[in-house]
């Protein structure tokens, strides 16, 4: 679920305590962004969420789901709210308490 490269070279150019603390606000924000695009009816501001999440994401080595979210905003752009964005929002849900609860056990080891 994480690309631990990205968080060992966060890690390494900013210091254990530091990086701690930027994963804990990407987790986060991020949790808010997910409950935000998952209880939205609004096309717009399902892209928008899912573009920030896909953002962050890669940033912060949550690849696959960055991934998810990256085909979420091309699909709204494309077809709106279909049967297959409403799928790619409930994998992405389940990716992120997964993707989340990794993150939450790296930071504890520090």
């Amino acid at each position: 679920m994480i690309d631990t490269s990205v968080i060992e070279q966060l890690k390494y150019d900013v210091g254990d305590s530091t990086a701690v603390e930027l994963i804990n606000v990407f987790v986060d924000e991020s949790k808010k962004l997910v409950i935000q695009m998952l209880s939205s009816t609004d096309a717009a501001e399902i892209e928008l969420c899912a573009h920030s999440l896909k953002s962050s994401g890669y940033s912060f080595g949550a690849t696959r789901l960055a991934q998810t979210c990256q085909l979420i905003e091309q699909q709204v752009k494309v077809n709106g709210l279909d049967t297959e964005v409403v799928t790619l929002l409930k994998l992405a849900d389940a990716q992120s308490k997964k993707t989340f609860e990794h993150m939450r056990e790296l930071t504890q080891n520090h």
